[in-house]
């Protein structure tokens, strides 16, 4: 996975879209005056932003990320918010680098860390709660998430895609290991998951949000998008393939927007 400046989440976590969903992840939450939130994997911080907002009576929130360029941008998203703050690392590591807090949000991360690894992160996030802190996660990559009647869109899209690289001396990276996002679990072992790693009340949920053509366009500019979908170290050419595939497409079919569910996982520390 590249996280590659210049080609950062940033631009789809300003669409309304992604701040609806990450709105109904917040929500979750229920967090307490003076309480202390990680947001695991901020970020260009949107998920921070929305925390607070959203909780006045909040102590404050750590946003972590492994890419610095993501927390420049969160940084300067909140830089007059005394209650926010920002460190490097990754969510594997989240124990090191944030002492105990009340809350825990992963926003879009789950699906970025290889599915081995997933049970560990999240019995790192149960360890980092306080006694009756609870956790909330979501994730748009995961088994039951493309509804059936979506699939010509995505399969009309990869198509186009291939087809527009092929006319600019180049191909899909075809051959090469599944990406990261691709090893999806049902929401049933996502509950399984957190009830492994030691939460209680834990419940899924699953939304269907509708996507613009300005909203895909807003994820073909990430970088960590733009490999895993078409293989290519060239992000610019890969985004600009996606890019100019997707106008097709959304032309061709007749599209105004797709449809596609969320995840939402949510569980509390015993206390």
């Amino acid at each position: 996975m590249a996280f590659i400046q210049g080609y950062e989440f940033d631009a789809m976590s300003r669409r309304p879209l992604y701040g609806d969903v990450t709105q109904r992840l917040v929500d979750l939450c229920a967090c307490a005056p003076g309480s202390v939130v990680a947001d695991v994997g901020c970020g260009s911080g949107r998920a921070t932003e929305l925390l607070l907002e959203r909780f006045p009576q909040l102590g404050s929130v750590v946003g972590i990320d492994p890419s610095a360029h993501e927390l420049a941008l969160a940084e300067e998203r909140l830089r007059d918010n005394p209650r926010a703050r920002f460190v490097t690392g990754r969510a594997q590591d989240v124990g090191a680098v944030v002492g105990p807090v009340d809350a825990v949000v992963l926003s879009n991360v789950m699906h970025q860390i290889p599915r081995a690894e997933r049970p560990s992160v999240l019995r790192g996030c149960h360890d980092l709660l306080a006694p009756g802190g609870r956790l909330a996660l979501n994730t748009l990559f995961y088994e039951g998430a493309v509804l059936p009647e979506s699939r010509r869109f995505y399969a009309a899209w990869l198509h186009a895609t291939r087809t527009w690289l092929r006319g600019h001396g180049g191909d899909l990276v075809l051959v090469r290991e599944a990406p990261v996002a691709l090893e999806t679990l049902t929401p049933a072992d996502h509950e399984a998951l957190m009830t492994e790693a030691g939460f209680v009340s834990v419940t899924s949920e699953e939304d269907v949000y509708p996507w613009t053509l300005e909203d895909w366009q807003a994820l073909c500019g990430y970088s960590v998008f733009v490999e895993g979908a078409t293989g290519l170290t060239d992000v610019e050419l890969g985004s600009r393939a996606l890019t100019a595939a997707l106008h097709t497409v959304f032309r061709d079919l007749g599209l105004r927007q797709v449809p596609r569910r969320w995840l939402f996982v949510h569980g509390t520390r015993q206390r």
